[in-house]
């Protein structure tokens, strides 16, 4: 059963990274525009990101105890996230602008892995702070109060981070202000994620009445959002209740639906989205490189006819993904023949340290 859990997860990350592909290929291949003209563009910006959130929430579950153990984590985390979005920062600028400024990093393209280090960090000092509280008053194994301890204080740290203002004059602090409101916007994704993992819940999810009222949650969220024009993006969220978050969660149960269907029948699809799962952090770090141009798009849409400009939209993404996803694979393919190559620039060690 741990398998099969881990293999749906692996499918359902894999599910959300091409949907990373189809949202980039619509905001970045028309040069002068940043959406579309459909409310596809919007649906995937919404509930992307918080599919990564929630997932890696679910795996958050260990604590750390000591100094070597806190070294570790923070090592861990480093050498996947931060060092990799550098590097790859540093190629993507001299690729495109033949030079580098950091001062763009944190609001350009490789902001999330910044905002994830950020987010386990945090989630990692509750974890262990809220450990140290239960076994202080004997309730360890007392899951119920942690449950209970843990979204008091998500509500907190939500709320600490959103109503907090610093003047934001200074290069570095203005930098500070946009981690701080990316962390507020996806930390409560990720507690989300460690509830499910903390309970024991992802059986639950696939339940007929959680399936049932999961897929009305998400048609009246797609409903408001085809018929609201005016919406804010999934970094500007206007509060904790916001109706892209209920898209974002019911999308979320939806889909470990479906990825531990597609998983169990062990077909082709089933593989290819693990597969892609398990290369979803290279894939992020390597896509922006190859994302084709389609100047004009916008404009070709919304001359149309109303009733096409959806499929036409769709059909227009899913082959800028495929464009843009061969060549990513190939490179990440030959990147990983080479144990130290992985290492540098995926932070993947495991390799590395069976030599």
């Amino acid at each position: 059963m741990g398998k099969k859990r881990l293999l749906s997860l692996d499918a359902l990350k894999g599910f959300a990274i091409l949907l990373v592909i189809l949202g980039h290929v619509g905001s970045f291949s028309d040069p002068g525009t940043i959406s579309t003209q459909t409310f596809l563009h919007t649906f995937i910006y919404v509930v992307h990101m918080p599919l990564f959130i929630m997932t890696a929430g679910y795996f958050a579950q260990r604590r750390v105890d000591s100094l070597s153990s806190l070294t570790k984590f923070l090592s861990d985390k480093f050498i996947r996230l931060i060092l990799p979005a550098f590097l790859w920062y540093t190629f993507y600028a001299l690729w495109t602008m033949g030079s580098v400024n950091y001062a763009g990093l944190l609001g350009n393209h490789y902001w999330f892995t910044f905002t994830l280090f950020n987010l386990m960090l945090i989630f990692m000092c509750q974890n262990t702070l809220l450990g140290f509280v239960l076994r202080c008053f004997k309730q360890a194994e007392n899951r119920v109060l942690e449950v209970v301890l843990h979204v008091l204080c998500m509500l907190g740290v939500y709320y600490a981070l959103s109503t907090l203002t610093i003047p934001s004059s200074v290069p570095a602090v203005r930098t500070w202000l946009m981690l701080k409101d990316l962390a507020a916007c996806f930390y409560p994704f990720l507690v989300c994620g460690w509830l499910v993992g903390r309970l024991d819940l992802l059986e639950k999810l696939r339940s007929k009445s959680v399936i049932a009222v999961a897929f009305l949650l998400f048609v009246c969220s797609v409903v408001y959002l085809s018929k609201h024009a005016e919406w804010k993006s999934y970094l500007e969220y206007g509060g904790l209740l916001h109706m892209h978050r209920l898209m974002a969660v019911s999308f979320f149960v939806l889909m470990v639906y479906v990825m531990h269907e597609v998983t169990e029948r062990e077909g082709r699809i089933g593989r290819w989205l693990v597969t892609l799962g398990q290369w979803s952090l290279p894939i992020y770090f390597v896509h922006y490189f190859f994302i084709p141009a389609f100047p004009g798009m916008n404009n070709f849409l919304a001359n149309i006819s109303s009733t096409l400009r959806l499929s036409t939209e769709l059909f227009i993404l899913m082959g800028g993904t495929v464009m843009t996803l061969l060549p990513s694979l190939a490179v990440i393919y030959f990147i990983r023949l080479n144990p130290y190559l992985d290492f540098a620039l995926f932070g993947e060690k495991g390799r590395l340290m069976k030599k």
